[in-house]
C-alpha cells in the first residue's frame, strides 16, 4: 500500500504507542536490520512502522478508518447543503412582503456568530471542539459498532494515535478551522444558491419593517450594510423612503439581499476556507519526529547500536582496482614520529619525545616528512592516528610512501571513548602486513 505522508506519521505515532506498552514484542516483531542504514532515523521510524503496520494488518483497519472519514465528510456536507436551503426557504416563506432586516438576520447572523465564536474559542482550545469534536465522536462510536473486538480495539487505537499525532504536530487547529469554514461555507453557498434560484423565478414583495426602530435609524443601518456591497459590486440599496416612490424596489432589494448573502457570508468563508487549507499544508510540511519521546528513544538506540559497525570511507572511487603494498628499507638509522592529521592525545602532546616530527596536517607538511625521510631513512617510524578518523585510501597510501624510507612502520592507534573506527583500523593494518598498537 502507499501511503501518505501524514498517514506515515500517523503510523509511527501508532507504532510508538504500541512500543510503550511492549517494547520487548514489538522488537521481535521487526528486525532493525531490515531497515536501509543511508536513510535518517526519521525516516527509520517511519519504515518500521509502515512494515509492521502492514504485516499487522493495520494498514487495512487505517483504510477503513480513511473510508468511514470520507463516508462522513459527504454525510456532512450534505447536512450543510440542506441546512442553507432550509435557511433560505424559511425566510421565503414568511408572508409578504418579506421584512429585508429579518431576512438578513436569518441568513447571516448565524454564520458571522459562528465565526465569531470560532476566532474566541478554536485559536486557544488544544482539543477538539464544534464539527471536528462531533465527527471525532461519531468515527469512535462506528469503530465501536463495526468489526470483531480486535478490529475494534485497532480502530479505536487508531484513533486515538490520530488526535495525539495531530496535537504532537500542531496540526488540529488548521484541520478544525478546514472542517468549521468549509462546512459553513456549503452552508451558505447552498443558501445564496436557493436564493437565487427563488428571486429569479417567482416574484416577492420586500419592505423595511421595524417597531421600535425609527426611520433614520433604520435608513442609517441599511447604509452601513451596503457599503460592501456598493464597493464590490455597485449594488444601491433601496431606502426605507423609496417604497411608496420607486415600482421596481422588488428588484432592487431581492438583488441587494443576495449580494449581501454573497458579500457577508459566502466570500468570508471561501477565503477563511483557503487560507485554512494553506495553512493545514505548511502545517504537513513541517511535520518532524521528536526520536528523543518514550517509545521512539529506545528504539533509536537499538538502530544505532545495529548500525555502529564502521566502514571504510573511500573518497577515491575511481581508484578501488589499485593494490596498496608496503615496501620496507633494508637499511636505516635512527627513530622519528609523527601524528596524522591530528594528535588524539593532548596529554602527550605536552610532553612529545625529541624525535617527534610533528602533526601531518596539510600536504605540505605531509611531503615535507616524506622528503626528511628519503634523505636520512629510519630504522623505525611511527605514526599516531586517532582511532575515530576514517580509514580511508589515501591514508593507507600515504604509508605506503612512508614505508620505503623505513625499515620498520609501526602505527598507533590512539584509542578514546565512543572511537567508531578502532576495528576497522586494526583490521586494515593486520591485512596490509603495518604493525600497531592500540593505546
Amino acid at each position: 500500500m502507499v501511503f501518505s505522508r501524514f498517514e506515515q506519521f500517523w503510523l509511527t505515532e501508532h507504532q510508538r504507542m504500541r512500543d510503550q506498552a511492549d517494547l520487548a514484542a514489538q522488537m521481535q516483531a521487526f528486525d532493525v536490520g531490515e531497515l536501509a542504514s543511508d536513510e535518517t532515523e526519521e525516516e527509520q521510524l517511519r519504515k518500521r512502522a509502515v512494515t509492521i503496520s502492514e504485516r499487522r494488518g493495520t494498514a487495512l483497519q487505517l483504510a477503513a478508518w480513511q473510508r468511514a472519514r470520507r463516508l462522513l465528510t459527504f454525510i456532512a456536507g450534505f447536512i450543510a447543503v440542506i441546512l442553507g436551503i432550509v435557511a433560505t426557504q424559511t425566510v421565503l416563506a414568511q408572508p409578504q412582503p418579506l421584512s429585508l432586516l429579518f431576512a438578513l438576520v436569518l441568513l447571516l447572523l448565524p454564520n458571522l456568530a459562528m465565526l465569531l465564536l470560532w476566532l474566541l474559542v478554536a485559536l486557544r482550545n488544544s482539543e477538539p471542539h464544534g464539527i471536528t469534536a462531533v465527527g471525532l465522536h461519531i468515527m469512535q462510536w462506528f469503530t465501536s459498532k463495526a468489526g470483531n473486538t480486535h478490529d475494534t480495539s485497532e480502530r479505536q487505537q487508531l484513533s486515538q494515535a490520530w488526535l495525539q499525532h495531530v496535537q504532537q504536530q500542531r496540526l488540529l487547529a488548521p484541520l478544525m478551522a478546514v472542517a468549521s469554514h468549509g462546512f459553513w461555507l456549503v452552508i451558505s453557498s447552498s443558501s445564496w444558491l436557493t436564493l437565487l434560484l427563488y428571486l429569479s423565478f417567482n416574484d416577492y414583495q420586500f419592505h423595511w419593517a421595524t417597531t421600535i426602530l425609527q426611520q433614520p435609524q433604520l435608513a442609517a443601518i441599511a447604509q452601513t450594510l451596503n457599503v460592501l456591497p456598493e464597493l464590490l459590486l455597485g449594488i444601491s440599496v433601496p431606502m426605507p423612503t423609496d417604497i411608496a416612490t420607486a415600482g421596481d424596489f422588488a428588484n432592487l432589494a431581492g438583488r441587494w439581499l443576495a449580494s449581501c448573502v454573497l458579500i457577508y457570508a459566502v466570500l468570508p468563508r471561501a477565503l477563511l476556507a483557503l487560507v485554512s487549507v494553506v495553512w493545514y499544508q505548511l502545517s504537513l510540511q513541517r511535520m518532524r519526529l521528536d526520536i528523543a519521546a518514550s517509545g521512539h528513544d529506545a528504539v533509536v538506540q537499538s538502530i544505532r547500536k545495529h548500525n555502529h559497525q564502521p566502514q571504510v570511507i573511500d573518497a577515491d572511487q575511481n581508484t578501488a582496482h589499485e593494490t596498496i603494498e608496503m615496501n620496507y628499507a633494508k637499511a636505516g638509522e635512527g627513530c622519528t614520529s609523527a601524528s596524522l592529521d591530528y594528535e588524539a592525545n593532548r596529554h602527550w602532546l605536552s610532553q612529545q619525545p625529541n624525535d617527534y616530527f610533528g602533526v601531518l596536517d596539510s600536504h605540505a607538511q605531509k611531503k615535507a616528512f616524506l622528503t626528511l625521510l628519503e634523505q636520512q631513512p629510519r630504522r623505525q617510524v611511527e605514526i599516531r592516528i586517532a582511532a575515530n578518523l576514517t580509514p580511508d585510501r589515501a591514508s593507507l597510501r600515504y604509508l605506503a610512501q612512508i614505508s620505503p624510507f623505513t625499515m620498520q612502520l609501526s602505527v598507533h592507534l590512539i584509542a578514546t571513548e565512543g572511537d567508531t573506527y578502532l576495528t576497522q583500523w586494526q583490521r586494515l593494518l593486520k591485512q596490509h602486513g603495518v604493525s600497531y598498537v592500540t593505546l
